[in-house]
């Protein structure tokens, strides 16, 4: 691998990273803001909760996207191999997150 094409990859597993983080922040904000729509019995905010879900699911396509094409194009080894593969799991786990914030702030509609 040229010095040029590993410099690209290595962006691009920095990029994975950031889109990973802010994906974790966001099944986080999910999250609380569901819990808190229940506690508060607040319907409209159980509604933005749910609203909101749609962006957790885009980024763990765009994740999943990114981590299929880096497999295929590059053929990372070792260390890469394994944040690669761990990312798509970790995107997978923080998208069912989001799916159980839907699940409280449903209840949380359910109450108003």
């Amino acid at each position: 691998m040229s010095t040029e094409a590993h410099r690209h990859f290595h962006d691009e597993l920095s990029e994975l990273k950031v889109t990973l983080l802010n994906m974790s922040g966001d099944a986080q904000a999910a999250l609380a803001a569901a819990v808190e729509a229940l506690l508060q019995r607040d319907g409209r905010k159980a509604e933005d909760v749910i609203a909101s879900d749609r962006e957790l699911d885009r980024q763990e396509n765009e994740i999943e996207e990114k981590v299929i094409r880096l497999l295929a194009t590059q053929q990372p080894m070792a260390r890469d191999l394994r944040f690669l593969t761990a990312a798509m799991k970790i995107a997978n786990d923080l998208e069912r997150v989001g799916d159980h914030a839907v699940n409280i702030a449903q209840s949380a509609s359910g109450c108003s």
